[in-house]
């Protein structure tokens, strides 16, 4: 037990002293802007005077002063040169600033009577790119990086002239000067990490200090008894005044240290690519508070707080021609006011502009257009598009997605901040879109969205358990082209509910009423009301109510019923089968056999149509093999007969059986003595059979005529023809086609000429061969 016990105190120990891994979010948001110029690019720099009332900003060479709690412009001071720095003295008199010198004026630091709104005589020249004014408790010394070298340089007030100079620590520039509370102490650091504390008389006191890396900021607690120091690393360390570590922690993108004015809370604004906003601070255990997330870059910070040290609203510069505010909620001018009330919106509608709830204001309504009923005006009736809507659907889960249109001038000035500060192209991505949505949904207080919809919805049967938040932007924000101040954001809120207990069909649904934002929620820029609702759900009647106006006492209530399936008819399900996937798969097999049915018929058609042909060509080429005249020398020269000229094929007259005009066969001269080793030497050529003519040839025999005789093929193929026969005549029966061209021999009339036989031919050259070896 005592093991266990030690054990439990060990892990509860451990617990409280390890920061918290994630914080609650802090219930602020974006909600307004102060508006400078839509030409203006530059919005780096902004100083808030102590009561926080005036705000200063910095834009395009122009100083301007917005009073906080309206945000209307009071007072602007122009300047021909840039300015690095402003800071308001203690009492909020005067702002103090760092422009850039020129060579004629040899002056930066310069004073600004804020009452008057004048730029009084007095300047001094000192780092003119020095960022970081600072001015004593009692205001009457101002610090600043020097001119010359890497010095540190308080000036006197209100003559600005020399008082002190801070050297010997710091060889790089200086980047953070803060005074205590007690006025008796400043802390300087640079850019190489040097750090040190001087008292007001410019005495170093004890030696330098090296941070290890680079510091961004260093800060006197309210109380004076601790530094706290930012490097460029995100490391941040709180010490004692005498130099002890407190605490140590790291985060990424760490730019500057603001307290509250209690010295409890810690706040730390952060530009990083996984993170942008102001983290908070337990100072006493550096534990994690809260978060609050931006969608744009974080140039500069100013904070107005409540007596309970808790951040009321967020001044944040982005570099654009305006800066954002961040706050909790919005109390719109005329809220609660008596007079008629269209939307139901607590306004009345001679202060409200925007009568009808469809955020656009009534000036534009007309001009935009709407689909009001005839003799309704734009004004009074709203674009049912960009109304507030509510859907609610029933599935394995109860999700409710609350889907709202920002008005147009809110979602310029959102689009401005993220466009300029995040894009170079001018053009809203997909990343600066998920960036915003996730930035809003973040801030807001998620439990209370989630017990607001609990209580507002009341179904027959069942009952919803626990929910979970997430949040989109539908559209008006990527790929918006620069400079539209019409097109309206639309953002998504969806709460999604599990069952603590599962519900049936029939199911009805009331909602008792319209569920205003929750802090912290970006809802606030939109109308609440009227809004138009969508009930739905899987294998459930969907049911539409277009436009519920806000007249307080009334509630909607719908009943949710199963779809009734009908049995389908005998042409329905034949219909199904046909449009089935397995069914296109059997018609493209059908389909595929058809053409290859085709194909073949079309193959077949072609080799008949090209037989055809070749026989065709056969009947004009027909190849007549003769054997060659004998080389043998010993042979006597026989005078040869010339033979009677033949008419061309065309001329020639049809065989018949008279003797008359019988024409002569060209003969082959046979030599009767033995054929010589090597064989016979055979010679041959082709004729054409329309172009044949007969020889004579003289031999040692008697000539004797006789017909050509033709030689069969192998493998004949004997085809009919029709012939037109003349009448008295006999025709001789067609040649027989042959389509290869083959060696023939010729065969001779057994009563006249003598045959060759070619295997004993053979047979003697073989012996031959063989004597001679």
């Amino acid at each position: 037990m005592r093991k266990t016990g030690l054990s439990l105190a060990v892990t509860l120990c451990i617990l409280l002293l390890i920061p918290l891994a994630s914080a609650v979010p802090s219930g602020l948001t974006y909600l307004d802007s102060t508006w400078s110029s839509n030409d203006v690019n530059d919005g780096d720099l902004i100083a808030l005077n102590p009561n926080g009332t005036i705000l200063a900003s910095y834009h395009g060479k122009d100083i301007l002063l917005f009073n906080t709690s309206t945000l209307e412009e009071i007072g602007k001071i122009s300047f021909g040169q840039d300015v690095a720095g402003m800071e308001f003295n203690p009492n909020g008199s005067v702002l103090a600033i760092n422009k850039r010198s020129t060579t004629q004026i040899r002056e930066s630091i310069k004073l600004i009577d804020i009452d008057t709104l004048e730029v009084m005589d007095s300047g001094v020249l000192a780092d003119d790119r020095f960022r970081d004014i600072s001015w004593s408790i009692d205001g009457m010394v101002i610090s600043a990086h020097g001119s010359e070298g890497e010095v540190v340089e308080q000036y006197r007030y209100p003559d600005l002239t020399i008082k002190n100079t801070l050297h010997g620590v710091h060889v790089v520039d200086v980047t953070c000067i803060d005074y205590r509370s007690d006025g008796e102490y400043i802390v300087t650091g640079d850019e190489s990490g040097r750090w040190a504390i001087w008292n007001m008389q410019g005495q170093k006191q004890g030696s330098y200090i090296e941070y290890g890396e680079g510091l961004h900021d260093c800060k006197f607690t309210p109380d004076g008894l601790d530094i706290v120091l930012v490097g460029e690393d995100g490391t941040i360390t709180s010490r004692t005044f005498d130099g002890l570590q407190k605490h140590v922690d790291n985060v990424d993108g760490a730019n500057e240290i603001l307290f509250s004015s209690s010295g409890t809370r810690m706040h730390v604004s952060v530009d990083s690519d996984t993170f942008k906003g102001i983290i908070t601070y337990d100072y006493g255990n550096f534990n994690e508070l809260q978060r609050t997330n931006f969608f744009h870059k974080v140039m500069d910070v100013a904070l107005i707080e409540d007596e309970y040290s808790r951040i009321q609203k967020l001044f944040v510069a982005g570099g654009t021609g305006e800066v954002a505010v961040y706050m909790r909620d919005i109390v719109a001018n005329g809220l609660n006011e008596p007079g008629s009330d269209l939307d139901g919106d607590s306004i009345p509608d001679n202060i409200d502009d925007d009568d009808d709830g469809d955020g656009i204001i009534d000036d534009w309504d007309d001009d935009i257009g709407c689909d009001a009923p005839e003799g309704t005006p734009c004004s009074r009736y709203p674009d049912l598009s960009k109304i507030r809507n509510i859907e609610l659907t029933l599935g394995d889960k109860f999700v409710v997605q609350d889907r709202i249109s920002l008005p147009s001038e809110d979602s310029s000035n959102i689009r401005n901040l993220s466009r300029n500060a995040i894009a170079k192209d001018q053009v809203l991505s997909a990343h600066e879109t998920e960036l915003f949505a996730n930035a809003m949904c973040e801030n807001m207080d998620h439990e209370d969205i989630i017990d607001q919809w609990r209580e507002s919805i009341t179904l027959s049967n069942g009952e919803l358990g626990d929910a979970t938040i997430t949040c989109f932007v539908t559209g008006g924000m990527e790929m918006i082209r620069d400079g539209d101040s019409t097109t309206q954001i639309t953002f998504t809120i969806i709460t999604t509910f599990e069952y603590a207990s599962q519900v049936a069909l029939p199911l009805d649904i009331t909602l008792n009423e319209q569920p205003l934002p929750t802090d912290g929620s970006i809802s606030w820029l939109a109308p609440a009301h009227p809004v138009s609702l969508l009930f739905s759900g899987d294998g459930i009647e969907t049911q539409n109510i277009p436009l519920w106006w806000n007249n307080g006492d009334d509630v909607v209530s719908v009943t949710l019923e199963e779809i009734e399936v009908k049995e389908p008819t005998v042409i329905e399900n034949a219909i199904d089968w046909a449009t089935h996937p397995i069914a296109f798969i059997i018609y493209l097999g059908i389909i595929a056999v058809l053409m290859t049915m085709w194909m073949r018929h079309q193959n077949k058609i072609d080799f008949d149509v090209e037989d055809d042909e070749n026989e065709d060509s056969d009947e004009d080429d027909i190849e007549l093999v003769e054997k060659p005249e004998s080389l043998d020398d010993e042979l006597e020269d026989t005078p040869q007969v010339k033979a009677k000229r033949t008419p061309p094929p065309s001329k020639r007259k049809m065989y018949n059986t008279s003797t008359e005009n019988e024409s002569l066969v060209k003969k082959k001269r046979v030599s009767s003595q033995e054929l010589n080793k090597d064989g016979p030497i055979m010679k041959t050529k082709r004729k054409r059979l329309g172009s044949v003519e007969e020889r004579t040839i003289a031999t040692d025999k008697p000539v004797v005529t006789g017909k050509k005789k033709l030689v069969k093929t192998s493998e004949p193929v004997i085809k009919k023809r029709k012939v037109k026969t003349v009448k008295g005549e006999v025709t001789e029966p067609e040649p027989e086609k042959k389509k290869k061209r083959k060696s023939v021999k010729r065969k001779k009339k057994s009563s006249s000429e003598k045959k060759i036989d070619e295997e004993k031919m053979q047979e003697n050259l073989a012996n031959d061969f063989l004597k001679e070896e």
